[in-house]
């Protein structure tokens, strides 16, 4: 039993960790830049895939039954990380480039749009992704060269954790840089740095790649820990948890955006072992989400800043003149 529960533990501290790394890269979009970005879940799937592709061989069990996957490299994890981030900032700035001119509701729409976009590409090009089936045998770092006194997955948590407080810690100090005080200066009002001579779409462009690239380091830490594939995992409803987190945590404070993802990462996890034989147990998938949404609407109704944001920051711009 006590196996059984230290094998749970690591398994949601790993699943935290990954995802507090996607929240990372949405505060920057949202917390520090003010955009509407609805592409996230892409970006991570775009890292996953990416990752999952160049590290395993093109033929054999990982290709499934009727989708002949042709693509594969078999490279080192290392090269299918670094890519994977590399290639979800690309996208991020590609995206960015045809939706950042837009405002508000409009900008969600559109990359929401993208998101699914890429979604359903990774569902039909089976040649490449195993389309629906799941991708599988994705090798994980140093796996049967540690030693064996804890589980794997122990060790993958700290690889986790590592990259987790480099990115804060990254992201933390752009956020306090020159850099990062025009991209809380476009949030508040974009025309106070356009008139001060600052090329806001240029920055706009930057916090895309930036936030996309870190979602896309967070899908490939995915791809390695879990094993196996299925866009099914990449869905809006992903989305939705990020910006909860985000909101909850405090939107402009990397910790708060950690502390976000946690707390719903738990609320998810522990809910998936309540049995399915109580009352409403074949409800849990939707009990989740109203769960989560009633959080969200207390936090917005007795502490709209979040739970470690900044008031003074939050309420920026919202006061007419």
């Amino acid at each position: 039993m006590g196996v059984i529960s230290l094998q749970l533990l690591v398994l949601v501290a790993n699943i935290a960790g990954i995802y507090s790394i996607l929240a990372i890269g949405m505060n920057m979009h949202w917390g520090d830049t003010g955009l509407l970005n609805f592409a996230h879940a892409g970006f991570f799937a775009i890292g996953a895939y990416t990752s999952a592709i160049l590290t395993t061989p093109a033929s054999g069990s990982g290709s499934g039954l009727l989708a002949n996957r042709i693509i594969g490299f078999d490279f080192p994890i290392v090269v299918g990380m670094i890519t994977a981030t590399i290639l979800a900032g690309v996208a991020g700035v590609l995206i960015g480039a045809t939706s950042v001119r837009l405002d508000g509701d409009y900008l969600a729409i559109v990359t929401l749009a993208g998101a699914e976009i890429l979604r359903l590409g990774i569902s039909n090009e089976g040649w490449l992704t195993s389309g629906q089936q799941t991708l599988k045998n994705i090798p994980r770092p140093l796996e049967g060269t540690l030693p064996s006194m804890l589980p794997y997955g122990v060790y993958y948590f700290l690889f986790v954790l590592v990259v987790l407080i480099a990115c804060y810690l990254t992201f933390r100090y752009l956020a306090n840089s020159p850099f990062g005080r025009v991209l809380h200066a476009i949030r508040e009002d974009e025309d106070v740095p356009k008139a001060l001579g600052r090329n806001t779409m240029q920055f706009k462009l930057k916090s895309f790649g930036l936030g996309a690239a870190v979602a896309g380091l967070a899908g490939s830490l995915w791809a390695h820990f879990i094993f196996a594939l299925q866009p099914t995992m990449f869905t809006p409803d992903l989305t939705f948890s990020i910006w909860a987190a985000v909101i909850i945590g405090g939107a402009g404070s990397y910790l708060g955006a950690i502390t976000g993802m946690t707390l719903i990462t738990l609320i998810r996890q522990a809910t998936r072992f309540i049995p399915s034989d109580v009352p409403l147990g074949s409800k849990l998938p939707y009990i989740r989400l109203i769960i989560i949404g009633a959080l969200l609407v207390l936090i917005l109704y007795y502490r709209p800043e979040g739970l470690l944001g900044n008031k003074e920051r939050a309420l920026a711009g919202m006061e007419e003149n």
